[in-house]
């Protein structure tokens, strides 16, 4: 069987679970995020406001840096820095508030010393180089048909699988995070708090398709692999 991944009809019904999550998530995301963003929320609360409050009222030694990358919203546990991105930490939205909320909730995760995001900051550098050498493996085993190569680089490419099933449980905790502390310090009012929920969900999914999509692919690429060792 030729490794042809982007042409061939069966690597699209292998990612074609992911793919269909994505296009949900995708839409909700776009459909949620922008409702909300639309929506002032009640205090008048920015994003940077919403990091200054939380932090203040948790005790969370960290520091904020803005950027003009859209989507660039992540905490950094190495330097202690929660990058918020300038819509983000400028707008007065429902859906700032629950951004940057979910970016303290990765940091109330790394004060409390959460084994998961250890791991997943640990492994991160590796998993970055694992996934094209894998690629690279994988594609020199089936060319020049040794097995074992193939199969290491399926193993190689298991670190981005791993990483994704690592990360989904770790964002899901973030947003429970975000939500209880977004109550517990009244930063939005009860109509509003449906607002938020919203645009953590839709984010949420946009994580469980990238596991579907990465099961998905190594399933197939696993495949290709056996198909090289019949042929040894």
């Amino acid at each position: 069987m030729p490794f042809v991944p982007f042409i061939d009809p069966l690597y699209i019904i292998f990612l074609l679970p992911g793919l269909l999550v994505t296009i949900v998530a995708m839409f909700l995301l776009r459909i949620w995020t922008d409702e909300n963003r639309r929506r002032i929320n009640s205090q008048g609360l920015s994003g940077a406001d919403v990091l200054q409050k939380i932090a203040q009222a948790k005790g969370f030694p960290i520091s904020m840096a803005i950027t003009d990358q859209e989507l660039g919203d992540n905490y950094n546990p190495l330097n202690k820095t929660v990058t918020l991105s300038m819509a983000v930490a400028n707008e007065r939205s429902i859906t700032s508030v629950g951004i940057a909320a979910h970016e303290l909730g990765h940091v109330e995760q790394h004060i409390s010393g959460s084994a998961l995001m250890a791991i997943r900051t640990t492994i991160a550098p590796v998993v970055s180089i694992g996934s094209n050498l894998g690629m690279i493996l994988l594609m020199a085993g089936i060319v020049i048909g040794i097995s074992q190569l193939a199969w290491i680089g399926v193993l190689f490419f298991a670190g981005t699988t791993l990483f994704t099933l690592i990360t989904l449980p770790i964002e899901l905790d973030a947003s429970r995070r975000a939500m209880r502390m977004i109550t517990e310090l009244r930063l939005l009012d009860a109509t509003e708090l449906g607002g938020v929920r919203k645009v953590l969900i839709a984010a949420a999914l946009t994580y469980v398709a990238a596991v579907l999509q990465s099961l998905g692919q190594l399933a197939y690429f696993a495949m290709q692999a056996s198909g090289v060792r019949r042929n040894d």
